[in-house]
């Protein structure tokens, strides 16, 4: 009785937000970070419950929920949902209760552990019989309470060798080793909650927008490889690099410098920019290595001023 309640009180106040009539799911917000784009109708309620600093980015584009009929789009920290019209008792959107879902409840606490009402470093919820307290609390007050992330299902807990504690809709993790002020962290527990529910895999796959104008390269993940990983004293290396970006899309026109370790000293090489398919090579002589080196490459990837570093290596054994 006590969890079907809480639920109640919760979606009341979470919800009532109708969707826009005149989205009707068009355009929507699209986001480089993670290729996928937010679906229209709920942009207003996304920004509205504390955009990507709480709920994250977007992981899939919108999509009809095979077993609820809803409406839904699953965001790195969270999953929303929009009840079709008609559907009886619903109105609007939604958060999904995840932290319910991927089985953060536990029992309240019993009398003789509730935190004193004057304990100014915990506070009591009697809705749900849990307790938050210290960072978590400081965290939970600031960014909105029960109304952005329902009420805590559990007291905080070692999870793992992390720190947790599971609200309704969401997850606190504690990162003592970060700076004070990111101490505080939400759980991804919108890609959790995917995984578990075994949707087709191909939702997460990321989405070039319609207008290629909207798309940043944010940051590069370049890859070396070389042709030969064993050679003798004396040889040729051919090196090839591939670049992508943030979803993995080939970037062209990054430039990339090669540093080659080699026995008598540094050698740097200055690659072609990669072609339209991300990629550059470069091949080299060397000369009188000795057996047993392990020539190191290090090359780094630099377009406008994002730059990022990958390493390879190759044996000299005969």
């Amino acid at each position: 009785m006590r969890a079907v309640t809480l639920a109640a009180l919760w979606i009341v106040a979470l919800t009532a937000q109708p969707s826009p009539a005149s989205a009707q799911g068009e355009g929507g917000r699209y986001y480089s970070q993670t290729g996928h784009t937010l679906d229209a109708r709920f942009v207003a309620f996304f920004d509205s419950h504390g955009g990507e600093g709480i709920l994250g980015y977007p992981i899939t584009d919108s999509f009809i929920d095979p077993q609820s009929g809803w409406r839904t789009q699953f965001l790195e920290n969270a999953r929303l949902e929009l009840a079709p019209e008609g559907s009886a008792g619903v109105v609007g959107i939604r958060l999904s209760a995840l932290g319910e879902a991927l089985g953060g409840w536990q029992a309240p606490l019993a009398p003789d552990q509730i935190p004193a009402p004057t304990d100014a470093t915990c506070r009591y919820y009697a809705e749900s019989g849990h307790a938050v307290c210290h960072a978590f609390l400081y965290f939970y007050l600031s960014h909105g309470g029960p109304a952005q992330f329902g009420y805590p299902i559990s007291e905080f807990k070692l999870e793992g060798e992390r720190i947790v504690q599971y609200f309704q809709a969401f997850r606190f993790d504690w990162y003592p080793e970060a700076a004070p002020d990111a101490q505080v962290r939400l759980a991804p527990l919108g890609r959790q909650h995917f995984d578990a529910m075994g949707y087709d895999p191909a939702l997460l796959r990321p989405r070039l927008p319609s207008d290629i104008q909207l798309y940043q390269v944010l940051e590069l993940r370049p890859r070396v490889s070389v042709a030969h990983p064993v050679l003798g004293t004396d040889g040729r290396q051919t090196v090839y690099v591939a670049v992508r970006d943030q979803n993995l899309n080939p970037v062209p026109g990054a430039t990339v410098v090669l540093t080659i370790h080699l026995a008598e000293g540094d050698r740097i090489v200055l690659l072609p920019v990669t072609d339209e398919h991300g990629l550059s090579q470069i091949s080299f002589d060397y000369a009188g290595q000795p057996r047993g080196l392990s020539v190191a490459l290090d090359g780094t990837a630099v377009l406008d001023r994002l730059q990022a570093l990958t390493r390879d290596s190759f044996l000299i054994w005969y």
